[in-house]
This record gives structure tokens, sequence and C-alpha cells, in this order.
């Protein structure tokens, strides 16, 4: 008998164990993968030797072409304070909508935020580093109001003149970063976002605008900690800046 009443309480923790595990254990993820082509304006204006206007516009689309993604609306104060070191401070507008196998819904979002810029050369190389906070409020289709969080991001880029030593006006140039998105504070589940991976082929026109045609390798989570997308972008961006400055 003792030994029956062992084996009924081993089969009772065994399965005690079990459920424990089953319920701790992260659900398993899913995998949502498109093809995205991204529309990209940015222009920075020279207002004196030390502010400056940015200004940017994206436009988002999923399935290459066909379906809405995402909206995105920036403006921003810059501030130069030499060459190679320029900070920055704005507010944006995001407006995302259902897309993909596994979709979020309905999204806006407004974001302030604050960057530093950190510029820098290695032989024909231009290298550039920037360091950007933001603060996010964001509010789906149906909530009564919005949800607060921060994130953090990190982005590494260079840039490589086809001909001579810099890029001038009517030459071609080679661009490539890499940017890390990191999420903290409250209402953060998660600290990875997203990652951008980007590479394109680029030609400046004139001293104040140029075009670029590159691919993006893009890897987002969703907020249930489950899903992760893992998008092909075709990325078209364009650049005007102008000098407002009175001569």
């Amino acid at each position: 008998m003792p030994c029956l009443y062992r084996c009924l309480i081993l089969a009772c923790l065994l399965g005690l164990s079990q459920r424990a595990r089953a319920q701790t254990s992260p659900p398993p993820r899913r995998l949502d993968r498109a093809f995205q082509t991204w529309y990209n304006y940015t222009g920075d204006h020279q207002l004196t030797d030390f502010w400056g206007l940015h200004t940017e516009a994206q436009l988002r689309r999923a399935d290459l072409l066909p379906r809405r993604q995402q909206l995105l609306l920036r403006l921003g104060l810059n501030q130069h304070w030499s060459d190679k070191l320029q900070t920055a401070a704005g507010y944006t507008f995001l407006r995302t909508y259902p897309y993909g196998e596994y979709p979020e819904g309905h999204s806006w979002e407004h974001r302030g935020y604050e960057e530093v810029q950190l510029a820098d050369t290695l032989g024909r190389l231009a290298l550039g580093h920037r360091f950007r906070l933001e603060q996010r409020w964001i509010r789906g289709a149906g909530e009564a109001g919005p949800t607060f969080s921060n994130r953090a991001r990190y982005q590494f880029s260079a840039q490589l003149p086809l001909q001579g030593r810099r890029v001038d006006p009517k030459e071609w140039y080679l661009t490539a970063y890499d940017e890390l998105f990191v999420g903290f504070g409250r209402n953060v589940d998660q600290s990875f976002n997203q990652n951008r991976l980007y590479a394109a082929l680029g030609r400046q026109f004139t001293k104040a605008g140029s075009a670029e045609l590159g691919y993006m390798y893009h890897v987002k989570a969703h907020g249930d900690g489950r899903t992760f997308e893992r998008n092909h972008t075709l990325y078209v961006a364009v650049t005007y800046d102008l000098d407002l400055r009175r001569k």
C-alpha cells in the first residue's frame, strides 16, 4: 500500500509540474513576412548659422503598393554646433493601418523626440551616428485614451562617393545604415522593438536635391511578444535641403 501511495503522489507531482511548465512557457512565435514600399521625403532647411528646420513625410505601403501601411509626418528644430555635431528636437505623427497576416489594427501615435548626430570621415567614407529618444503616446482603435512608452534608437550610417572624395552635384554614391530600436520604461513588456538594415544607390542632382533607390530588411516585434515581422522593403527617398539664411 505505501508503494501505491508513493506512485499516486509522484503522478500528481508530475502532472502539476507539466501544468506549471505549460502555463509559464512562452507561446510559440509567429512570423509575418511581407513586401513593402516606402516613399520618403526629407528636408533640412538652414534658417541661421545655428538653427535649422527639419521636415519629413513618409508614405508606407504593404504588399508593394495595394495596401495602406503607415503615414508618418515629422517636424523638428535642428541645432548646428559644428560640422561634426548636431542636435534636434521635434514632433512626429504616425497613423498605422491593419496590414500583414497578423495585423495589429488601426492606431494613432503622437511622439516627441530628441536626438544627437555625430559626423566623421574615414578616407572617402562619410560616417554618421544618430542617437534618438522618443516619447510615444499610442491610441488604438476603440481605446479610450493613449498608452505612453519610451523608445531609444541608434543608427550607424556610411556614405561612399563613386566619383572623387566627396559627393558633389551630378554625382552618384552608395549609402547604407543599420538602426536598432529599443523600448524601455513602463508599458514596455519586451525591450527589442525593431531593426532596419538599409542599402541604396543615390544621386546628388543639385547642391540641394538628391534621390536614393534602395532595399531595407525590416524586422519588427509586435506588442503581443510572439509575432515578428520580417519585411523586404523597396525604399524610395528624396531629399531637398534649402538654405533660407539671409545673404
